[in-house]
């Protein structure tokens, strides 16, 4: 018997043949569709990341005045303009941009100096439209920072390679509260201690070693012992600080002193050359240093000449309040910057308290290697930053207890003396280092 093959049903056919359409369809969808949604994705990420740094650049411009805060809106501004000019033009239907100053989520939520931008594109459908109807929402979101913060450690040798660039000398003691200490020199002598003093902190850090034997004159609390060789060095916080812009001539006006000796009273500005010559003031001189106030940056620009004190007293005047900075511009043998108080006599100086420089005292050119001396005696206050990035600042106790400064960072420093000195880190009284980036 002859059997003959039933031809296959067309309904089925058809079948096969729309399941395989509506397969090809799927795949089409999500290689057109995924790969459309891919490239917007990054292109919202990107402008998302570009929107966030331009708020941020708003908030680090305007840092001194508000601290963080977008006062005025304009952070807000500079994110939506930037997103505009990368395609999101925040129109409510193609695109939504949202700035939140501060962040509304994230690790950085609620806190100033840091912008979130949120940058959504409603993507609308081709192929996947199969799927369902309406766009498809894609989001990029970034946040930054633009701040000004308080530079940290207490006491930082920047020196990567010397031997001793922390040399500690006499037999008075060095106490350093509120921060570490930080020694960058990689030597395996990159500490020596060759007096009979102490060295006290809370911590020291040491990209090299101690010279053999020292350790016994450390002592670290609350931790014993708190001592760490061979950590990584760390960078100079202060590094993107720009040198002050020249001010106007400062001034000086003098008063004989009955008794012998004359009390001087000078003005923010230009010293050394264009303006006054500033004379070595001796141990019976009285020298009274007008502070910032409106209009007054409270800086001493040292042109040449340095500064030169072993007088009676050194203070500040009590009309105003705004601190006071030297800046040592000169890099000659005569330029040198030296502080030396008397048994009986007064220094009493604070860092300025606003601004680009708030919570500096002293600042020496990056090319000056002078040495810079501050030798602490009778009534001995400094608050805030010392700062000598290519010199050795030496500093020297002598008889009783002196607070020199709320922060030291210098290429190198060398303590001596057999008075104590006293250095209190206050992250309210330091230099602000500039912080600015993405960081979620």
């Amino acid at each position: 018997m002859l059997y003959r093959r039933r031809a296959p049903r067309r309904g089925i056919v058809a079948v096969v043949v729309v399941l395989g359409l509506t397969v090809l369809l799927g795949v089409a969808a999500v290689t057109l569709d995924g790969g459309t949604a891919l490239a917007q994705r990054r292109r919202a990420q990107a402008a998302a990341d570009a929107a966030a740094l331009a708020a941020a650049a708003d908030l680090f411009k305007n840092y001194p005045a508000n601290a963080g805060k977008d006062t005025g809106g304009t952070a807000r501004t500079s994110a939506l303009a930037i997103a505009s000019a990368n395609g999101f033009s925040n129109d409510g239907t193609t695109s939504v941009v949202t700035v939140n100053i501060p962040p509304t989520s994230g690790t950085f939520s609620g806190q100033d100096g840091y912008a979130e931008v949120i940058v959504q594109y409603n993507l609308t459908r081709t192929f996947s439209a199969i799927f369902g109807p309406g766009a498809v929402p894609i989001q990029g979101r970034a946040v930054a920072r633009g701040q000004w913060v308080p530079s940290s450690p207490g006491l930082l040798v920047l020196d990567y390679g010397g031997k001793g660039t922390l040399n500690i000398q006499g037999g008075g003691a060095l106490t350093e509260s509120g921060s570490a200490i930080y020694v960058n020199s990689n030597d395996p002598k990159a500490v020596i201690d060759t007096g009979t003093g102490t060295l006290k902190a809370t911590e020291i850090d040491i990209v090299g070693s101690l010279a053999v034997g020292n350790k016994a004159t450390l002592i670290t609390s609350p931790t014993p012992n708190n001592v760490v060789e061979n950590v990584p060095p760390m960078q100079d916080p202060l590094a993107s600080l720009p040198a002050p812009t020249p001010p106007g001539l400062g001034s000086i006006s003098s008063t004989p002193l009955t008794g012998g000796g004359t009390q001087y009273v000078l003005t923010p500005g230009q010293y050394g050359g264009p303006g006054p010559t500033l004379p070595n003031f001796g141990n019976k001189d009285v020298v009274i240093l007008k502070q910032a106030s409106a209009g007054n940056g409270g800086i001493y620009y040292l042109n040449s000449g340095g500064f030169n004190f072993q007088g009676a007293s050194l203070t500040m005047d009590t009309g105003t309040s705004g601190g006071v900075m030297f800046y040592n511009a000169g890099t000659g043998t005569n330029d040198k910057f030296n502080i030396t108080g008397s048994a009986t006599g007064t220094v009493n100086l604070s860092g300025l308290t606003s601004g680009t420089y708030q919570g500096m005292i002293f600042f020496q050119s990056r090319t000056a290697p002078e040495d810079v001396q501050i030798a602490g005696n009778g009534s001995f206050t400094i608050n805030g930053t010392l700062y000598a990035a290519d010199a050795t600042l030496k500093v020297a106790g002598n008889g009783g207890t002196s607070s020199i400064g709320s922060q030291w960072i210098a290429k190198d420093v060398a303590i001596s003396g057999n008075g104590n000195v006293n250095l209190t880190y206050n992250a309210s009284t330091v230099a602000r280092m500039r912080v600015y980036g993405l960081v979620e």
